[in-house]
């Protein structure tokens, strides 16, 4: 499979969940459409979050939501309420999707690439170093209890 195919089954998945959530009328209190259809809208955030991100998405904050939205191309009408649209997501019309080009994929050059992997080299680096620090520290640490305990049982021993 093609990274473009797969990047359009991931698109068609999300905007399903989605559209089936959000044309949901027994959830209108939550999340609707806007009135002119043409968006749609989260009222009460705290109930979005706890009870349906979860079982759509697998998520349960408003964040990764609103980066899953901006990757598809949803824009942000307001924030209180939180308000999305997106030319392709329209009420009465799930069958709408975007045009084929907005599923390529471009890869980074090599030189992109390169200095990517040199980055995760430093971070992983970094990360060991610290890794390695800690050990330290808790072995020195628990060394000294440990001698602390010799002090205390030649102490009482005298």
């Amino acid at each position: 499979m093609d990274i473009k195919s797969y990047i359009k089954r991931r698109y068609d998945r999300f905007t399903r969940t989605l559209f089936e959530m959000v044309d949901d009328h027994s959830t209108d209190a939550i999340v609707s459409w806007s009135e002119s259809g043409k968006s749609f809208i989260v009222w009460n955030e705290s109930e979005f979050c706890r009870n349906f991100l979860p079982s759509f998405l697998l998520f349960d904050e408003m964040s990764p939501f609103i980066r899953l939205l901006r990757q598809w191309g949803f824009k942000k009408i307001q924030s209180e309420p939180w308000e999305f649209s997106s030319e392709y997501f329209v009420r009465g019309h799930p069958e709408l999707e975007p045009p084929p080009e907005a599923f390529e994929f471009e890869r980074p050059s090599k030189e992109v690439s390169a200095r990517n992997v040199e980055r995760l080299k430093e971070m992983s680096a970094a990360i060991r170093k610290r890794q390695a620090k800690k050990a330290k520290k808790q072995a020195k640490k628990e060394a000294g209890l440990h001698k602390g305990e010799r002090d205390k049982s030649y102490c009482m021993n005298k």
